[in-house]
């Protein structure tokens, strides 16, 4: 992998300012190309922080650069991949010295992966060597980044990290294949887990499961979590699945993180349009029922440059400001009591959370958000609703008044 030039810190400054004691891990405007002759850019200026000990969400429909971040905050990228701009801070303890994931070097990186950061691969099939037994592939863990273990040490630890995850320790001498898909995810779970790292990014690790199964995993993941105290960053398109696990919530769209907020939060009042359209495409199990709607459209090319809005092709509040301004992802808090949008600095203010959406921004639209993204209820939340989303006329934010 080709990184990206260490950010070089002026005289005085630190790493420390960028990590509170609560977050273990920080990407601060990080960017990644696809290199050819139309390069890709899947990764845009993406800023987000996890803490420790949460469930950090990241949403989005196929081809909005989730795996790709993913394999950044790793640094598994493979050429044609590049990184291109951006850094990644990692602190493993409150009052630690930060860490520049950029600045290892390879032996140190080599014994920062899985000790400190550990990713739990899509697919578990495609994950395990299929003509490696399970012992091997657990050996093959430590030899790269413990090789200070001893052999009777690691199979003792993989023994135990099968025990751990629900499979009989003796079927350790057992080939993929001879797993069901639960016991496959279960023991790359397990391999994840292997160095008892801070942070594990697990990357879309219940697709292809029923839904029994599933639940079985995710149940499994959150013991694991609760009793090893791990943060994880759980990626995947299925929004329902992550508001129901998750602490917080990155949604990311054409690249870009469009919305960050508290998972129970965006579940009751999303703040962007795609969120929202998210929101609507699913079933709500225990709340009213409603029409459901789908998005239109397609999700733009990541090989193309968009002058504003990525979303405002397939956006129902789409207004002029949104083909030609950049919406830019900035803090946003709620009144509480009416929910109308203030800044931060408001008084009152609560539940805050960062979205990039003109219909936020008070100089192009005065007027706000309609009710449905102003972190109030939800409209429809009436025992049937069969309502098509609205719009919002440039007249209300354009400029005019």
């Amino acid at each position: 992998m080709r990184a990206a030039d260490p950010v070089e810190l002026a005289p005085g400054e630190e790493l420390d300012p960028l990590l509170s004691d609560d977050v273990v891990l920080r990407a601060d405007h990080v960017s990644v190309v696809y290199d050819g002759d139309n390069p890709t850019r899947a990764v845009r200026d993406v800023t987000l922080e996890l803490r420790r000990g949460e469930v950090l969400g990241i949403a989005g429909e196929s081809g909005c650069g989730k795996s790709t971040l993913a394999y950044a905050l790793m640094r598994m990228l493979r050429p044609p991949a590049r990184l291109t701009g951006g850094r990644i801070i990692f602190s493993d303890h409150v009052g630690g010295t930060p860490v520049d994931v950029m600045a290892l070097e390879a032996e140190d990186l080599r014994h920062f992966r899985w000790r400190k950061l550990s990713m739990v691969f899509q697919s578990a099939m495609n994950a395990l060597n299929p003509v490696t037994s399970l012992r091997k592939q657990f050996s093959d863990i430590f030899e790269t980044h413990a090789p200070e273990m001893r052999r009777d040490d690691r199979e003792q630890r993989s023994r135990e990290l099968l025990e751990m995850v629900g499979i009989d320790p003796s079927r350790i001498a057992s080939f993929p294949h001879e797993l069901s898909g639960g016991m496959r995810q279960r023991v790359v779970i397990a391999m994840a887990l292997a160095l008892q790292p801070d942070v594990v990014i697990m990357d879309e690790p219940t697709t292809a499961l029923d839904v029994v199964v599933q639940r079985e995993i995710l149940d499994e993941i959150e013991r694991l979590r609760e009793e090893l105290g791990f943060s994880i960053v759980f990626i995947t398109h299925d929004l329902s699945l992550l508001l129901e696990i998750s602490d917080r919530l990155a949604v990311m769209y054409g690249g870009e993180i469009v919305e960050f907020a508290p998972s129970a939060q965006v579940a009751r009042a999303p703040a962007h349009p795609y969120t929202l359209g998210l929101l609507e495409s699913f079933p709500d199990m225990r709340g009213a029922r409603r029409q459901l709607h789908g998005i239109p459209g397609s999700p733009p090319s990541l090989a193309e440059e968009v002058a504003g809005c990525a979303f405002a092709p397939r956006c129902d509040y789409a207004f002029a400001p949104c083909a030609s301004v950049k919406p830019r992802l900035g803090e946003r808090s709620f009144l509480a009591g009416h929910g109308a949008a203030i800044d931060v600095q408001g008084q009152r203010a609560s539940r805050t959370w960062s979205v990039a959406c003109h219909l936020h921004d008070p100089d192009l639209c005065p007027a706000g958000p309609p009710q449905e993204l102003t972190g109030g209820d939800r409209a429809g939340d009436a025992e049937t609703s069969t309502e098509e989303p609205g719009g919002v006329p440039d007249a209300i934010c354009g400029e005019e008044e």
